[in-house]
């Protein structure tokens, strides 16, 4: 075969049509009307048009298809159908170390560690609480929005710590840590942003203040929040702020619990399943 003619064989081929494959598809349906759905998935929300003739899930609804994805729609040729997600009971506070008991928490979560201790999340009159303990006792409590409830803070402080003419600087008082030594340290915030870090013993003396500018370049808290719902995420607990990435306790588009990070420009750097 001369060059000429196997040109001309390799550019017919390359301008014909190649016909269309199916892609897979996963997610679970959040909206449903008509022949369509919207189809959350770890991508993000698409809009579903069912093949004629299938019966519309339930919101809730996890679906596996198969079809042609155009932008953010996405036309199914196969569907198959798994159960709607059954909602497990949740814990109760009786199952918390005492100083958090009586503190009206919802939507609580734990989670065991190898290490014999229990990671506690859940929701306050002031915004989302991150506990840790080791049976009955709390060892650390973290808080977002407003900050630690004060009838929390008025339990885990010693009253000479709670007298502590410089305690009235926090204008948001987020951690308290309670150290196996007995030491104690709080941190927060000033009205001016300022991050304040104090330590006391354990009857409550000052030994430790510090006082420095918060120049952290992750997302806020609200940003953050908005980021994940844009994202496919539901539920939305707990948000921890770092140097330069986010940590927050959600449910994924696949409708499991998870622990899910964002990088400072808002993109996920892991997402790792939240075990109850």
């Amino acid at each position: 075969m001369n060059r000429t003619l196997a040109a001309l064989i390799l550019s017919t081929a390359l301008a014909a049509p190649v016909a269309a494959q199916d892609a897979p598809l996963s997610g679970t349906v959040a909206e449903a009307f008509g022949t369509q759905v919207v189809l959350t998935t770890p991508e993000g929300r698409l809009l579903v048009t069912l093949p004629e003739g299938t019966a519309i899930p339930a919101p809730g609804t996890r679906l596996d298809l198969t079809g042609t994805r155009t932008g953010d729609t996405f036309a199914a040729t196969t569907v198959t159908a798994g159960p709607a997600a059954v909602p497990t009971a949740a814990p109760t506070e009786a199952i918390l170390p005492a100083p958090l008991q009586g503190l009206g928490l919802t939507d609580i979560r734990t989670r065991p560690d190898d290490d014999g201790e229990t990671y506690i999340y859940a929701r306050s009159a002031t915004g989302w609480l991150r506990a840790e303990a080791r049976g009955d006792r709390l060892l650390e409590v973290q808080a977002d929005g407003a900050g630690l409830p004060q009838s929390l803070i008025e339990r885990m402080l010693p009253a000479a710590a709670r007298a502590e003419p410089r305690l009235g600087e926090f204008a948001r008082l987020t951690e308290i840590d309670l150290d196996d030594n007995g030491e104690i340290s709080v941190e927060g915030f000033a009205a001016d942003g300022m991050r304040i870090e104090m330590e006391f013993t354990r009857d409550g003396t000052l030994r430790g203040y510090e006082r420095e500018r918060d120049d952290r370049r992750s997302l806020s808290q609200e940003a953050a929040r908005e980021r994940l719902t844009a994202l496919g995420y539901s539920q939305v607990g707990y948000v921890e702020r770092g140097g330069r990435h986010v940590t927050a306790i959600a449910v994924n588009p696949y409708g499991d619990t998870v622990e899910v990070r964002l990088d400072d420009q808002g993109r996920v750097e892991r997402e790792r399943l939240w075990q109850n």
